[in-house]
């Protein structure tokens, strides 16, 4: 008989943002194995809104969709709602299941993990928690909440009654891996840190002069920064909004993606003004690469004293293309040790402004270190971060705890 591997995300595909693709990616790979596959989804809402059949088997994987709205994500309170009903229909059916699987949950949205993580202990079942984005912490972090607000207090309680619930928790940084420590020492033993993957059939490495998008935009002249992937709370956009108000010489800027705090960049500078900037909308995966690729350099933000929060895991795809990355990010954070480790790109402080103008100039006037560290991210990326080594590790924890 074979095992089964029980994932519970709100994101899947057909959904093609981040996380539906990393872990549609990586079922698709754990199903090679001989591993049945099952994925209790809510129906897609960030770039496919067709609603599915209740059960759709995609490359191996059974997918179960739940009963869930699928309102544009992009309004707050459609967002709120889609979440809402999700978690009604995955902590029901999980109630009223007679398996024993274990189950595999992400910490998007907030509380779904640690809702799941207590019924599979009422139920006596294995938890395991994928730990992506931090809350109410970061949150906290960021100075959207009080930490000494009660229901904060209690949120953050019952995060720490979950991680003690958790047969195993996986982290994607050793900066978050460091804070669970702090947070919740009897947990130690059981933190595996996993990081990020990209699928290498996905993105590849595309020569810029030779690349569709760039020769169809009229690019080729240009040295191209591009940053692509969610706006969200986690990301320093106000530096980059800056940078590109700057009209540094001869440098083209290219947004790809949507969220929250994108009118908050846009606030920058004036769209209609700037002949620097083209604003993007989240790719499909079948012009992503090339997108991707329409670039000298790659941005990754994260704000500061956010480190431990979150991993932009946009990191990843960048390896993946063989380009070098401007990590506008705090020294002490996964994507800060991984930049420095690889020498694959340049770290700055997510509020410097004139580092940010210095490492682009630095860049564009340094052809051949350029092109150094972007294949030194390549390598990196081949040896330590695709979707096949990924799928190896979370092999091993589930022969593990089936």
């Amino acid at each position: 008989m074979s095992k089964k591997f029980l994932l519970i995300s709100q994101v899947f595909y057909p959904d093609q943002v981040s996380t539906a693709n990393l872990f549609t990616g990586l079922c698709a790979l754990l199903a090679e194995e001989n591993i049945e596959v099952e994925v209790w989804s809510a129906h897609p809402s960030y770039t496919n809104f067709i609603r599915q059949p209740r059960r759709v088997l995609y490359k191996g994987i059974n997918i179960i969709y739940l009963p869930s709205t699928n309102i544009d994500k992009n309004s707050l309170a459609g967002k709120s709602i889609n979440i809402l009903t999700f978690m009604i229909s995955a902590s029901l059916k999980l109630l009223f299941s007679k398996e024993k699987t274990p189950v595999w949950a992400l910490t998007n949205p907030p509380f779904l993990g640690i809702l799941l993580s207590h019924i599979c202990s009422l139920k006596k079942r294995k938890f395991i928690y994928v730990l992506l984005d931090i809350f109410p912490e970061g949150l906290v972090r960021l100075g959207k909440v009080s930490g000494e607000n009660i229901f904060i207090k209690l949120w953050q309680r019952l995060f720490i009654l979950a991680l003690k619930k958790s047969e195993i928790i996986i982290v994607i940084g050793r900066d978050t891996k460091q804070f669970v420590v702090n947070l919740c020492p009897e947990c130690q033993d059981r933190i595996e840190y996993i990081p990020h993957w990209q699928d290498d059939d996905l993105i590849f490495p595309v020569d810029f002069d030779k690349n569709n998008f760039v020769i169809e935009r009229g690019l080729k002249e240009s040295f191209v920064v591009q940053y692509s992937g969610n706006i969200g709370i986690w990301n320093e956009v106000r530096t980059m909004g800056r940078a590109v108000k700057k009209n540094i010489e001869n440098v083209f800027f290219i947004f790809v993606g949507e969220g929250i705090r994108k009118p908050e960049l846009l606030s920058e500078f004036e769209i209609k003004d700037q002949k620097n900037v083209m604003m993007l909308p989240f790719q499909n995966n079948i012009d992503f690469n090339n997108i991707m690729a329409a670039s000298h350099v790659h941005l990754v933000t994260l704000k500061q004293g956010l480190e431990g929060m979150a991993v932009p895991c946009k990191i990843y795809g960048i390896l993946a293309a063989g380009r070098p990355v401007i990590a506008l990010v705090p020294a002490n954070s996964e994507i800060a040790y991984l930049v420095r480790e690889e020498n694959c790109g340049l770290v700055v402080n997510p509020d410097d402004l004139d580092g940010l103008i210095n490492a682009i100039s630095f860049l564009k006037d340094n052809d051949d270190l350029r092109r150094q560290m972007g294949q030194n991210g390549r390598k990196a990326f081949e040896k330590k971060y695709t979707a096949r080594i990924a799928a190896k590790e979370y092999k091993k924890i589930l022969d593990n705890v089936t």
